[in-house]
């Protein structure tokens, strides 16, 4: 039997021995630095009692936009879009009412989605057409992405999730100091929280993704202005900065538990269509248009197409859409369907970013790319990205064939195939497609478009009004139109959305 004070001994000997052995780990004090600074977060914007009663959330935002690297022009000055959003999100019933209006770059876009009990809704108000979003796509994931519109629901977000939290330190942005956290949300997106260090409010957000031309970076998600609502503070401004440059500037009028009834989540539709859901996943494919011509579809990505044409001793590309990896992938397809040939070019059709991210792996692989010359700074700074990828561990300066006067052509004496640059157009000022004369076939990037459901499209786009008027005007033979996005369709399918637009010839 032990002695009293032999006990005690031993019972601090253990105690010693115990803060020995677990020590305060980083994490824990990063997580507890970062607790503090949301909890003063939480306090500027009323408490977390305050931010918990909010159960529905009206948002609108109004201004205009200049999506990054999918402006008409390569270089600035930009020609900015406009752009409309009214949310209603009803967080106690698990709803929500979203209106989206817009237009830029040869686009007009006019939506309403409607997600509840489980299932959704897309009513296109262009096209008159009720698209149903299945239970499997308006899961609470689709919630999610709405609680970052508003620092309220970003620090409910945050408090659901505290054991996520980590401290990142200070940083200035705008001229003061801020204290910097971060968590993962419902949906795994990590996000940056800015805490203004004076007033404790927050003064942005941000989320990393893969620039293709400055590499990774940091997309910024800025809330200004802020002005008492009740007894918080909800902010007036919403913008977005990419790489340095501005993306959207709306003005952001937000209301906290406005009244709404089953009829707020209603929308007016009489006439409308309903149509088919569009599938969850687009299966990969490569398709056959004559011999030696073929279309590798949904390899680099999902609704992102390649075309391939053989000739005697090479291959060549037309468009490299995705991202390096995808179009690594597409180059395997590539040389399985023509063996034995390099490819010896790459064409582009246009300069966006979706078209352009997998020019890397084609550069790596030794094509020449042909492009229009306003494009080759482009294809420049691409190429010297800070990627990582084939061409980052074998660097090697595109080379370029250059479209001259509107065309450039390729032959063999048994193959031919015409670059043609049919801009100016809404959507890009330079926009080129690949003519084969003898298949009758046209290859073409965001001119025209068929819903992989088969929906109605609506008016069309003017974007495709001004490539109807232009193969109107060259008199090209064409029966089929594949595409960078969407299935391969007719001439037939452009004429009918044609109609009551342009005569037809």
């Amino acid at each position: 039997m032990l002695r009293k004070g032999t006990a005690l001994v031993l019972l601090v000997a253990c105690s010693v021995h115990a803060e020995t052995n677990n020590p305060e780990t980083v994490a824990e004090r990063s997580q507890a630095t970062a607790r503090a600074v949301l909890e003063q977060a939480v306090t500027a914007l009323g408490g977390a009692e305050a931010l918990r009663s909010i159960e529905v959330v009206r948002l609108r935002l109004e201004g205009e936009n200049w999506p990054r690297l999918q402006m008409p022009t390569a270089a600035p000055p930009f020609e900015g879009g406009t752009q409309q959003e009214t949310l209603l999100l009803d967080l106690k019933n698990n709803r929500l009412k979203l209106e989206q209006k817009g237009s830029g770059a040869g686009f007009d876009g006019d939506n309403t989605i409607v997600i509840k009990s489980g299932q959704g809704a897309n009513y296109d108000n262009r096209a008159h057409t009720i698209t149903p979003i299945p239970a499997a796509q308006s899961s609470q994931q689709q919630f999610v992405q709405y609680n970052r519109r508003l620092p309220h629901l970003l620090l409910r977000q945050a408090l659901d999730r505290e054991t996520s939290l980590r401290s990142l330190g200070q940083d200035t942005f705008e001229g003061k100091p801020h204290d910097v956290f971060t968590f993962v949300m419902a949906d795994t997106q990590q996000v940056a929280v800015y805490v203004d260090s004076a007033t404790h409010l927050v003064s942005k957000y941000e989320l990393i993704f893969v620039d293709p031309f400055t590499g990774t970076e940091a997309s910024e998600i800025m809330f200004g202005n802020y002005t008492r609502a009740g007894n918080s503070q909800v902010p007036q401004t919403w913008r977005t900065r990419q790489a340095g440059d501005i993306v959207t500037d709306l003005r952001l009028k937000a209301e906290l538990n406005p009244a709404v009834t089953d009829q707020s989540f209603d929308v007016a539709a009489d006439g409308y269509a309903r149509v088919a859901a569009l599938p969850d996943n687009l299966d990969e494919n490569i398709e056959k248009l004559a011999d030696g011509v073929f279309v590798i579809q949904n390899v680099a990505g999902q609704n992102q197409n390649t075309l391939a044409v053989e000739f005697k001793d090479h291959i060549v590309a037309v468009e490299a859409p995705g991202s390096s990896a995808g179009a690594d992938e597409v180059i395997k397809r590539i040389k399985a369907a023509i063996p034995g040939k390099p490819i010896r070019y790459v064409a582009m059709t246009h300069h966006h970013g979706d078209h352009i991210g997998g020019l890397r792996s084609f550069i790596a692989e030794g094509a020449t790319v042909i492009t229009t010359k306003n494009n080759a700074p482009v294809v420049e700074m691409m190429a010297a990205a800070p990627q990582v990828d084939r061409l980052a561990k074998s660097p090697r300066k595109p080379e370029f064939l250059f479209i001259e006067r509107g065309k450039r052509v390729l032959t063999d004496g048994t193959r031919t195939v015409q670059l043609i640059d049919v801009g100016p157009n809404p959507h890009a000022r330079e926009m080129v497609v690949a003519y084969l004369p003898k298949e009758r076939v046209l290859f073409q990037g965001d001119l025209f478009f068929v819903p992989a459901n088969d929906a109605q499209t609506g008016p069309p786009q003017p974007t495709t009004v001004s490539f109807a008027k232009k193969l109107q005007d060259l008199k090209l033979g064409v029966d089929r139109i594949a595409s960078v996005h969407g299935r391969t369709t007719t001439i037939e399918e452009l004429k009918r959305a044609m109609q009551g637009v342009i005569p037809s010839t």
